[in-house]
């Protein structure tokens, strides 16, 4: 059968079709351009600090580099210094927790501690100027205190009889009662204000019963 021009034309406008269709899909993106991504290949590359080059990672062919020590390495700068005095947090943490508002609650941090068993916390609630009439003076009396803290029986935490009396220097002279197991001891304790707080001066038992 001969080819007509109609024939032609129904043979190849479908295929054409097809063609056009495809190139369309091809050329046309559905997804939305980000042009911020784009923008961002045009931004500088990283720079490193001054001073700093760079390593093998960065640079094919090199060798990592290496500062260079100091002129005299055992040399600090600044130059360290003792401290003649501790500096006021670390005394706090000697003496206690919190510094109390009054004596009477000195007195039972003071026996909770001796109760928790710690003889440098006990020893810190002690005034540099503590007043012992026994043979070695105060050293020997606090020494005693901290023996018998660290290897002696534990007390009560709790006080009973707890009474507090102003005296005229501005002292205070606490009384209470301390259990010790089954035995208990009648003590009296001076106390004087300190910045931190207060401190005893003064300690002596009344009576064991």
């Amino acid at each position: 059968m001969p080819l007509t021009t109609s024939s032609l034309r129904r043979a190849v406008l479908p295929g054409l079709a097809c063609v056009v269709l495809l190139s369309g899909c091809a050329t046309n993106n559905p997804c939305s351009v980000n042009t911020e991504y784009l923008a961002a290949r045009d931004r500088p590359k990283l720079q490193l600090p001054e001073g700093v080059t760079g390593s093998e990672r960065l640079s094919a062919g090199t060798t990592m580099n290496i500062p260079s020590a100091a002129p005299d390495a055992a040399r600090l700068d600044p130059a360290p210094q003792c401290l003649d005095q501790p500096p006021p947090y670390a005394a706090m943490k000697k003496t206690a927790a919190a510094p109390s508002s009054s004596a009477e609650e000195t007195v039972k941090v003071w026996a909770a501690a001796w109760a928790n068993g710690k003889p440098d916390q006990v020893a810190a609630f002690y005034s540099p100027q503590f007043e012992s009439q026994a043979q070695g003076g105060a050293a020997a009396h606090i020494a005693g205190v901290k023996e018998r803290v660290a290897n002696g029986g534990s007390p009560d935490a709790q006080l009973e009889q707890l009474k507090a009396v102003d005296t005229a220097s501005g002292r205070k002279v606490i009384t209470f009662v301390q259990h010790f197991g089954d035995k208990s001891y009648e003590k009296e304790l001076t106390l004087v204000p300190d910045p931190q707080g207060w401190r005893i001066v003064a300690e002596r038992t009344l009576r064991e019963f």
